[in-house]
């Protein structure tokens, strides 16, 4: 499997034809046992698109409670879903998988590889939205 991604299906953002500033992309690679980089910076009001990439030999995934309740777009080679937040991703080694979304909330948030072990052995971060 490529990708698993866990989100929520309650509503369905709507930005449709609203103005917005440049996207911001991120590039965040997953290796044993890392995420690089481990601290993603981003500036609230500004669109992002988070890249990532499992770069390991083994399954990777990205968890944060900051991406629960946000509108977001999912995609990858064979998916391309708008929903209204994302519990995590996962992804097998080699793959790729993009999140879009528009960051409001200011403030630090926790992110880790919820694999067990994962997350205790390293794999782990925050978001800091300014």
């Amino acid at each position: 499997m490529t990708l698993v991604v866990a989100f929520r299906w309650d509503a369905l953002p709507g930005a449709a034809g609203a103005q917005v500033p440049a996207w911001r992309i991120i590039e965040i690679q997953m290796t044993e046992f890392a995420f690089r980089p481990a601290v993603i910076q981003l500036d609230g009001g500004r669109p992002v698109r988070l890249v990532f990439i499992n770069r390991g030999q083994i399954a990777h995934q990205f968890e944060s409670a900051f991406l629960r309740g946000l509108p977001l777009t999912i995609i990858d080679d064979a998916l391309h879903v708008e929903t209204r937040g994302l519990d995590l991703i996962r992804l097998d080694p080699a793959k790729s998988a993009r999140v879009e979304f528009l960051p409001r909330q200011r403030g630090r948030f926790v992110f880790a590889c919820t694999i067990e072990g994962h997350q205790e052995a390293g794999m782990r971060g925050t978001i800091d939205v300014r």
